[in-house]
């Protein structure tokens, strides 16, 4: 029943924009694109075409932007999917913990969290990048570089969220026959963990990734736009919208420089939302019968 099709024509046509998008992402070395950090000064600021020249328009250095948009969805999908699988990864087992436990182990924890999430998101970033360039050539050392720390910095920024789901699931699961029966029966923690605790978050955690992929895309764009966040010759959406933002003249036709890696963006998170609407209608049917 979880695996059917989505009923909804919005939540379908949503489904198949982030499957082809997703798809083209991630051939697109393949592809017969040009290439993105090419620079071609004649080039330069060429309107979008759809029968000869760039289908996309160029940018102001000439470079195809039809190109660079889709490289940039590999960027800022990629950032998305991982940092949420982070999030989860880091959230999920300890909301679990919390809830399981219960008592003082949850106060304990939820206070942890609580201190956590009042430290301002713009203190977080300065940290994180003034520690990578510190020791940027001991990360490189390792085969870590910027974009890698990005990725694992922008999942734990969002892990508390999650934990806060994954505690109420398991206040709600603790109450169950079944675990109580086990208790019972003399089965541990760890057991009563890997056995009926995370097991029984899984759908949950699906609808978690599906609410939390949105809002690290998002950040991701955000931070990349203000140069917080991915650098060139990377390229992502929002690096897209900052180089746009500052092309833009007045005497020059140029709005489609931010409108068009916005509008990818935009279509993106509405997909993701309405995805995950889904989902969340989907389990909570389950749940209900």
């Amino acid at each position: 029943m979880m695996l059917a099709l989505p009923r909804r024509w919005s939540t379908r046509l949503a489904l198949s924009f982030l499957l082809v998008l997703s798809m083209l992402a991630v051939v697109a070395p393949w592809l017969p694109l040009a290439d993105p950090a090419a620079i071609a000064p004649q080039d330069r600021l060429q309107n979008p075409a759809w029968i000869d020249g760039p289908v996309l328009g160029t940018d102001a250095k000439g470079r195809d932007l039809l190109a660079r948009v889709i490289y940039g969805a590999r960027i800022s999908l990629a950032v998305g999917l991982l940092g949420s699988l982070v999030a989860i990864l880091i959230g999920l087992p300890y909301g679990a913990l919390a809830g399981m436990r219960g008592g003082r182990t949850d106060r304990l924890l939820m206070r942890i969290a609580d201190f956590l999430e009042g430290i301002p998101l713009a203190v977080v970033i300065v940290f994180l990048l003034s520690v990578l360039q510190a020791y940027r050539g001991e990360l490189a050392a390792i085969g870590l570089g910027r974009i890698h720390v990005f990725f694992l910095a922008v999942g734990m920024l969002f892990w508390l969220p999650t934990a806060r789901i994954a505690r109420a699931e398991a206040l709600r699961l603790s109450k169950m026959p079944f675990v109580e029966a086990a208790q019972t029966a003399g089965l541990g923690s760890w057991g009563l963990m890997c056995q009926h605790y995370l097991p029984n978050l899984l759908p949950s955690a699906l609808v978690m990734l599906g609410l939390t992929l949105p809002r690290v895309v998002l950040m991701e764009a955000f931070l990349s736009f203000l140069g917080l966040g991915v650098e060139a010759p990377n390229v992502s959406w929002g690096l897209l919208a900052a180089d746009g933002l500052a092309a833009m003249n007045p005497l020059v036709d140029s709005g489609y420089l931010l409108g068009i890696p916005a509008a990818f963006l935009a279509l993106t998170l509405l997909s993701l939302n309405l995805i995950a609407d889904a989902a969340r209608d989907r389990i909570s049917g389950v749940r209900r019968n």
